[in-house]
């Protein structure tokens, strides 16, 4: 469309829309999103003086093809499925700028994760996609609401490692183990996926079940079976230069911690983008 032609239509339409009546009028018909005042902007430039932590913006991640916006608000998302046990906690920081060095809290922030079982298998995706036809299962998917400190945690278990099948030349997408994250604050979204450390995963995969037998593994319209992908072969991995999250055993159960940082001018009342159940 002509930008000129748009802009003048544009105007004309709110010139029709808005002309005659007041502003706290105008401010309905353009959605209730009233204009910000001074005294809101000084106090949420204030709300940056509380940075309690350093943090570094987190990158933007591709999503994948998994992703569906409406999982169970519950911190247990394993719903029984085999695989080690993980405590993951997860913190987020909200910045000012992108390179701003210090984070306050981001409370009331929507944490939605999801991720393969041991076997490399995801919940709610179908025989055509993948070798178990999941389709209306929820496993190892939930969602929850940042504190005061900006924190949530999910009990769940390791993923496994995976492969998909790619259009041609492609052919095949090969993944190390990983957890899909996407915070969701006011208008602000941010994509971020979490990795482990490669002698933790070396461990698993040569001592513990399922994991053990998860040596190989296909897709639907594969050639052929894969081995076992490692961090250092993960081609998201090398080109976001992601570092894995630090796992610690915490009183037998392994517990690991991210801190994602994102952009963030304050929700301002806003719905957040976010429409899970």
């Amino acid at each position: 469309m002509d930008r000129r032609i748009f802009l003048g239509g544009a105007g004309a339409i709110v010139g029709g829309t808005l002309g005659g009546i007041g502003l706290s009028e105008a401010a309905e018909v353009l959605g209730g999103q009233k204009p910000i005042t001074q005294k809101e902007w000084e106090a949420l430039y204030r709300s940056y003086g509380t940075a309690q932590f350093t943090c570094v913006r987190t990158s933007q991640a591709v999503e994948g093809p998994y992703y569906f916006d409406n999982s169970p608000l519950r911190s247990a998302v394993a719903e029984g499925r085999k695989g080690e046990r993980l405590r993951l906690g997860i913190t987020i920081g909200g910045m000012l700028s992108p390179i701003a060095a210090r984070c306050f809290p981001l409370a009331g922030a929507v944490v939605d994760i999801w991720q393969t079982d041991a076997a490399g298998i995801y919940s709610n995706v179908g025989g055509d996609l993948q070798t178990v036809d999941t389709t209306g299962q929820a496993f190892l998917r939930g969602h929850q609401i940042t504190d005061e400190k900006g924190y949530v945690e999910f009990e769940t278990i390791v993923p496994g490692w995976e492969v998909i099948a790619l259009p041609p030349p492609a052919i095949v997408g090969a993944r190390t183990n990983h957890i899909h994250v996407k915070v969701y604050h006011g208008r602000d979204v941010l994509t971020a996926q979490l990795y482990f450390p490669d002698p933790l995963l070396d461990q698993l995969f040569a001592e513990v079940e399922p994991y053990k037998s998860h040596t190989r593994m296909t897709a639907p319209g594969l050639p052929r079976f894969y081995e076992r992908v490692r961090n250092d072969k993960d081609g998201l991995f090398l080109a976001d230069k992601s570092t894995p999250m630090p796992v610690e055993r915490v009183n037998g159960v392994l517990t690991a911690k991210a801190t994602i940082g994102m952009i963030s001018q304050g929700n301002r009342g806003q719905a957040t983008l976010f429409r899970g159940g």
